[in-house]
């Protein structure tokens, strides 16, 4: 099964490898909105020393890092499973001796992979464009970091299962990307999100794939602040895991290729 798995990771590198126009216009993408947001946030600040707690070069820092992060992290297999799915593809997936969900995970690590190695010529240019400065809470930073991530790739297999009824998951996943990027404070920190909007932002599991581990980092969220942050993020990794266990055990008898 180990075996198995790490092939389908070596899948997932491999695609992530073989599109490298998709990649590198996605780095030029990133590197336009880091310089963007430092444009407007600075304007934004003009000659404030800071804003909602955080300085203007600690909020350059964490827009960098959260979009760092989101570049690397984003699932892909919510669109891998909705072109199998609509395809009928999804059979040879579910024919193989490896489970299903563990294959998706599989391919997303490894496409994750990718992007890291991807990602590494493009970090001086987003430094040079965007701000980040060393951090004393490396440690807790990137254990939140590998929480978080965990938390997407749980929410994007739940995404992945509602194809089996909907043979089409292509508008969730969009919805599902401008939703969980908002409320992860990719463009704004949730420090910044006014009332009714910042406790629905801290009741969602979203700030855990952004916010937290590039607050963490910059210093906004300390001591037993971070504690408290990774012990919600274990229990959202057990929840959101004994309902995507339930979803399949509906979802795994309820498949519909092709409408047959």
């Amino acid at each position: 099964m180990i075996r198995s798995l790490r092939g389908m990771a070596r899948i997932g590198l491999r695609f992530q490898l073989a599109y490298r126009s998709e990649v590198i216009m996605t780095s030029l993408t990133l590197i336009a909105q880091v310089f963007l947001l430092r444009m407007v946030w600075t304007s934004v600040y003009g000659q404030r020393q800071q804003a909602m707690g955080l300085t203007l070069e600690a909020l350059l820092a964490y827009l960098t890092l959260a979009n760092l992060q989101t570049f690397a992290t984003m699932p892909v297999i919510t669109r891998i499973a909705h072109f199998r799915i609509r395809t009928g593809m999804v059979f040879f997936d579910l024919a193989r001796p490896v489970g299903y969900l563990p294959q998706m995970a599989a391919f997303q690590a490894g496409h994750t992979a990718g992007a890291v190695l991807l990602l590494a010529p493009v970090v001086p240019v987003v430094l040079l464009v965007g701000s980040i400065t060393p951090t004393a809470h490396a440690l807790p930073y990137a254990v939140t970091l590998a929480l978080g991530y965990v938390v997407g790739v749980l929410m994007a297999l739940l995404i992945c299962l509602i194809g089996f009824w909907t043979m089409e998951t292509g508008a969730i996943s969009l919805l599902y990307r401008l939703v969980s990027q908002f409320f992860a404070g990719t463009m704004v920190p949730l420090t910044f999100f006014p009332g009714a909007l910042r406790t629905l932002a801290e009741a969602l599991p979203f700030k855990y794939m952004g916010y937290v581990p590039a607050a963490i980092y910059v210093g906004r969220l300390s001591g037993a602040e971070i504690v408290r942050a990774l012990l919600v993020e274990l229990a959202w990794i057990a929840a959101l895991s004994a309902l995507l266990w339930a979803v399949w055990r509906v979802a795994h008898r309820r498949v519909v290729i092709n409408g047959g």
